[in-house]
């Protein structure tokens, strides 16, 4: 293993040519020693980061859960692997983390800070620790940690700034703090609270903030190994799952899915450009967007994986919108999301976070069986 993880300064990229904050989720790894499966894969998804993402991202995020046992063993062969990724990383304290009750192999492997925030472009990233107390049944977040992120949320607020927490569960799974941390998601917009935990994709919109979980790479009870991709592109939210060497994928950045618009979501005007992100072994040719039936060719924008193209926004109502890419391999990918135009259907919130996950969306991963330790698993 490498030397202490302070050695290891964090410093993200900086969003791409078009102004695009994107970033890779990888799933809780539960890591316990070479050679196991969960090993295999994130060395295959380090690979195809390094070749596919590693110039078209900001940073790699690790929810926790990294160690299964929380033992310097496990944690020595997530570092072999991570030390070879061609893109910043960064990791938070999860559960499993903490099984030796002491935060002394996390601090030496991965973070020499339990929490700490970050900036990339407009966006102001809090990394938070869910343990703060170190033993697994915890759940903790202390009152010192909570001033310190309202004092964070304040100032981000101060600068315009969006934000986005880096958690390890829902906010409501917190035993200790979890009301405490909703009221500074709500009272402060908080954009985004991005986690691991669950062991399945899910995102849950409550009208404010979206909750995004990201399936387990390590314990899998549901469909394949892969990682998320989270993009900000302004103030429009996009997500997707990446199956394991099933590229190439495109997700649109801009407008917003239906699904995932909230109170701070961009209303179309009447010229819309729409955006979306590609990914490919092979440079990309061609993009094109359709939106009811009228197909209009993209351009990319500077050197990134970002294409445009301004259409007319159509009438009042739901309306597909997708758009194609085609690359140097002649291998086509897709996308499609709702377009919601007009007055908007006031959504029925719920007021436990986890209550509002929305309905399956599998051509985005979400699979909506939520086959996991913490609703309906029963292996883990």
């Amino acid at each position: 293993m490498s030397t202490l993880a302070s050695k290891r300064p964090f410093q993200p990229n900086s969003p791409d040519a078009a102004g695009v904050v994107s970033w890779i989720h990888l799933g809780d790894l539960h890591m316990t020693k070479a050679g196991e499966q969960n090993h295999l894969d994130l060395a295959e998804i380090v690979n195809e980061v390094n070749r596919d993402f590693a110039d078209s991202v900001s940073f790699v995020f690790l929810p926790g859960d990294v160690a299964d046992d929380g033992s310097r063993t496990a944690y020595a062969v997530v570092r072999g692997e991570l030390d070879r990724l061609a893109v910043p990383w960064c990791a938070i304290i999860g559960d499993h983390d903490v099984h030796q009750k002491s935060f002394a192999n996390f601090k030496e492997a991965m973070s020499e800070e339990t929490h700490y925030a970050f900036t990339v472009g407009d966006t102001r990233f809090l990394a938070m620790n869910a343990f703060d107390v170190p033993e697994p049944p915890s759940f903790t977040v202390s009152k010192e940690q909570l001033n310190w992120v309202e004092d964070e949320l304040v100032l981000a607020t101060k600068k315009e700034q969006a934000k986005v927490l880096l958690l390890h569960c829902y906010p409501s799974d917190l035993k200790i703090g979890g009301r405490e941390v909703s009221r500074l998601v709500r009272d402060y917009d908080v954009r985004l609270v991005d986690m691991g935990h669950t062991h399945y994709n899910e995102i849950a919109n409550d009208g404010r903030t979206l909750y995004s979980a990201t399936r387990s790479t390590g314990q899998i009870e549901e469909g394949p190994v892969g990682f998320s991709v989270t993009n900000l592109d302004g103030n429009i939210v996009s997500w997707r799952f990446v199956e394991l060497g099933k590229l190439p994928i495109t997700i649109i950045t801009s407008p917003s899915d239906e699904r995932l618009l909230t109170e701070s979501s961009e209303v179309p005007q009447q010229i819309m450009k729409v955006r979306a992100k590609f990914w490919s072994e092979a440079e990309a040719l061609e993009a094109t967007a359709d939106l009811g039936g009228q197909t209009q060719a993209m351009t990319r924008v500077g050197d990134s994986h970002v294409w445009e193209a301004d259409l007319p926004t159509p009438s009042e109502g739901t309306h597909p919108l997708k758009v194609s890419f085609k690359d140097a391999h002649g291998k086509v990918a897709s996308d499609e999301i709702r377009l919601a135009v007009g007055q908007r259907t006031e959504r029925k919130s719920q007021e436990c976070d986890q209550d509002n996950a929305l309905e399956a969306w599998p051509e985005h991963g979400l699979l909506g069986t939520q086959l996991g330790p913490n609703k309906n698993g029963q292996k883990w």
